[in-house]
């Protein structure tokens, strides 16, 4: 395996994500996950896109871990399950953003993993049909993402939704909620971004206790109850004046059947036939009127029953808009869609395979400075001797060395009487040797077998060895005991970091063995180490009595990075380690071991890559 290659697998690549957002990272297990302060992502199979979607999970996480306060962080004692929802997505958004102004790389690793959530439909818009929960929740986190997250991709998907939201929910609800969104951008703190939940939640129920409007008032027709018949239609003011006029006719007509026998002159005739005229004239227009009237009445009552029809749907859209309303917010955690990275984890854990832990968190102990003094103090008057002969030998090897030589550029002028008696040597040559320019990573094996005397011997050498190389240029040196503190395999323990002096950390090294040998996870992350180093020589030295917990897993890490130019030396306590390191060392006797470390330091140091 070449070294680019070992540079992508995950666990390195993992390592490299929490050291430059400063965050824990644990790579194994079978779930990925996050407690506020350490990052777990499992191993993968052999996928690039779990991969992709493993570096966006890992970089969101990491904005959680690094922004997030989770101790205003809503619980579910004291908080509904919308409050939870709503703060949850506009703390992702806040977060995000922040890694984005710390770290902007992120951006194409984050938007990675929306867009191949969009493309499996992970994502998108609501339907009407879902249930208010779901629309809301659905749309909030859409329109947040593409609005204030500017998460282009979404901009169909967010369109959509705000239309679903609009048609579920009151008008003047989601005009007023798109208006407190717009605060998203100036939020600083988690915090803050509870109180914008908190107020987001004041508005609905704020709404929940407004009127329902009418857009109409009602008709008396709306209001007749069932079997009523409506009241008669009044007959236009026109037809009231024909109807008065044929009763002064009749009562005319009556009179004159009254006189019938009477002599009538020609006038009377003349106006009677007028009149009569008029009689029939009067009965026609009666009967137009009526028809008028009945179409009046027919086509009111149709334009009654429209309204109310349309009042009454618009009644029932306004009702069931409030209704959402409520419903949401009496909605249980089980209601609302799952949190968008919570989704992405399950899809994680579908890509994982078993595997020991590959990449332990680091613990760092500062253990009892009294105790680690007096260690100090002792190794040093113990280790004096080996000390000086591995800083000679380091000096002999980079000291510049001056000859002279046959050939040249320059004359050396206390040489030029040679010329006289033909001696060709008269040019000064100069040798410079360069520093070991070598990053070297001590693993101390801390488990239960080490327990008593051998796991201080083993960490009195180890100190012993850090010390005499701190002086020497050219030469980083760190020290890892595993497991952790605790016993834990997903942990290693820090005694020493490159750059740092003994004296400081002395007291680290004062522990006991415990637990198992996790030599896996701590190979994986003194490896990592290395390969962050600028160093182009890089050494991984491991103290053991014993083989590690998974062989096959260690053996084939050690095949890796020694592939990509990584030094694997193992220096086996009264055990035989050739089995596991391609360079083994065996010491029959603890008290030989500090005397070995040295001796594979000196030929180290002696030999050039």
């Amino acid at each position: 395996m070449r070294l680019n290659t070992l540079n992508h697998a995950l666990p390195i690549v993992a390592a490299a994500y929490g050291r430059q957002f400063g965050v824990a990272v644990h790579v194994g297990g079978d779930t990925a996950c996050t407690d506020g302060r350490t990052i777990q992502i499992p191993q993968l199979v052999d996928d690039p896109i779990a991969k992709t979607l493993a570096w966006g999970y890992l970089a969101h996480e990491a904005g959680h871990v690094r922004h997030t306060d989770f101790k205003v962080w809503p619980d579910t004692a004291q908080h509904t399950a919308l409050t939870r929802t709503i703060t949850n997505i506009l703390e992702d958004v806040r977060i995000e953003q922040a890694m984005l102004r710390d770290y902007p790389g992120t951006r194409q690793t984050l938007d990675a993993v929306l867009d191949w959530m969009l493309a499996k439909g992970q994502i998108s818009a609501p339907t009407p049909h879902a249930s208010p929960p779901t629309v809301f929740a659905n749309s909030l986190l859409v329109l947040a993402r593409y609005r204030y997250r500017q998460q282009a991709m979404l901009a169909t998907v967010a369109s959509q939704a705000e239309q679903v939201l609009r048609q579920v929910f009151p008008a003047r609800f989601v005009h007023r909620l798109l208006g407190l969104m717009t605060a998203l951008p100036q939020l600083g703190s988690t915090a803050e971004a509870v109180d914008l939940a908190q107020r987001i939640i004041a508005l609905m129920e704020e709404e929940t206790q407004a009127p329902v409007p009418h857009s109409h008032a009602p008709t008396p027709a709306a209001d007749a109850r069932p079997g009523q018949q409506e009241a008669p239609v009044q007959t236009p003011p026109e037809s009231s004046g024909e109807v008065g006029a044929d009763a002064d006719d009749g009562d005319r007509d009556a009179q004159g059947d009254a006189g019938a026998d009477a002599p009538q002159t020609e006038d009377q005739s003349t106006q009677g036939a007028e009149h009569d005229g008029q009689d029939s004239g009067s009965v026609a227009d009666d009967g137009d009127a009526g028809a008028e009237a009945e179409s009046c009445a027919a086509g009111s009552k149709m334009d009654t029953d429209r309204d109310r029809d349309r009042d009454r749907d618009r009644d029932a859209a306004v009702s069931a808009a409030g209704s959402a309303v409520a419903q949401t917010l009496s909605a249980d955690a089980e209601a609302f869609p799952e949190d968008l990275f919570t989704q992405l984890a399950a899809v994680l854990d579908t890509h994982s395979q078993a595997s020991p832990t590959l990449m332990p968190t680091l613990e760092r102990s500062e253990g009892p400075q009294d105790q680690g003094q007096a260690l100090l103090q002792q190794v040093r008057t113990h280790s004096a001797t080996l000390t000086t002969r591995l800083q000679a030998l380091v000096e002999s090897q980079t000291r510049t060395r001056r000859r002279i030589v046959r050939a040249g550029r320059h004359l050396s002028g206390a040489h030029l009487h040679r010329a006289g008696v033909g001696d060709p040597r008269l040019f000064r040559r100069t040798d410079a040797r360069r520093a070991p320019n070598t990053a070297i990573h001590l693993l101390v094996d801390l488990s239960s077998s080490m327990r008593g005397y051998q796991d201080r011997l083993a960490l009195e050498a180890a100190m012993a060895l850090a010390l005499a190389l701190e002086p020497i240029r050219g030469v980083s040196r760190a020290v890892t005991a595993f497991p952790g503190r605790q016993g834990d395999e997903a942990q290693v323990t820090q005694l020493l970091a490159h750059g740092e002096r003994v004296a400081r950390r002395s007291g680290a090294f004062v522990q006991r063995g415990r637990g198992s040998t996790p030599m896996t996870g701590a190979l994986w992350f003194a490896t990592a180490d290395l390969l962050a180093r600028p160093e182009p020589r890089k050494v991984l030295l491991t103290l053991t009595d014993g083989l590690p917990d998974d062989l096959d897993s260690a053996r084939a890490l050690i095949k890796q990075a020694g592939s990509a130019g990584i030094e694997l030396i193992g220096v086996g306590i009264a055990h035989d380690v050739s089995r596991v390191f391609p360079v083994a060392i065996r010491i029959e006797a603890i008290a030989t071991l500090k005397k070995a470390l040295f001796q594979v330091a000196e030929q180290l140091l002696s030999r050039r890559p």
